[in-house]
């Protein structure tokens, strides 16, 4: 069983010469159980890093569904370093971009960057890591991009409307049974607390994988 919450995988280099063999792949763990992989190729000076936080919509339950998915939104927004918005900023001073996705399993942030701008997107990726601000204005704020975002999505796509309902049909019981995105209900009455609790037990590189409820 797979122990470590969070990867960080390392591209030195989004281009690479013929097919990539497992030996190109470096791997170590920190003290902290945060483990790398890092592949080099150094014919262009970009990065990219990909970072797995081994949680999404199945670690969840009724009551707080939805959570993975907003916390890759409020992951954006403001840490004890760098405060809402910064986090794009800076990156794109230094000449990076990003980019994020929820699954049911996984939460992965990815960064685009010069290797010039290595040690910046370190120092981004750790403020949030270790002290996220869940500030309560900006929890609504996001709230209500999210439910926004799932209404504006369903209304739009009949085929996202389908694949939902399929899943849940499918799914009867268990964590698989719910969207990512949540059911309304829930998504409109997460309390501060939930939110803190689900930060302190899923973002963090040594947890050991299992669902855990919010009390």
């Amino acid at each position: 069983m797979n122990k470590i919450f969070f990867f960080c995988l390392m591209i030195f280099s989004i281009h690479v010469h013929g097919q990539l063999k497992a030996d190109d792949v470096k791997t170590f763990t920190l003290k902290n159980g945060m483990k790398f992989l890092v592949v080099e190729d150094h014919s262009i000076p970009n990065a990219n890093m990909y970072l797995f936080y081994k949680v999404g919509s199945r670690n969840e339950h009724p009551g707080i569904t939805g959570l993975s998915h907003f916390f890759e939104h409020m992951m954006f927004n403001g840490a004890k370093k760098y405060g809402p918005k910064q986090f794009d900023q800076v990156m794109e001073y230094n000449g990076g971009s990003n980019n994020a996705y929820t699954t049911p399993d996984v939460t992965v942030y990815t960064n685009w960057f010069p290797t010039s701008a290595t040690e910046v997107i370190f120092d981004l990726e750790a403020d949030r890591i270790s002290s996220l601000s869940i500030d309560s204005l900006m929890v609504e704020s996001e709230r209500g991009v999210v439910l926004s975002e799932k209404s504006t999505g369903l209304e739009n796509s009949p085929w996202r409307l389908l694949g939902e309902n399929l899943q849940a049909t499918a799914f009867q019981q268990g964590p698989y049974h719910w969207p990512v995105l949540g059911y309304d209900e829930d998504i409109k009455n997460w309390s501060i607390q939930d939110l803190e609790y689900y930060f302190r037990t899923y973002y963090a590189p040594n947890i050991k994988w299992s669902r855990r409820k919010a009390p």
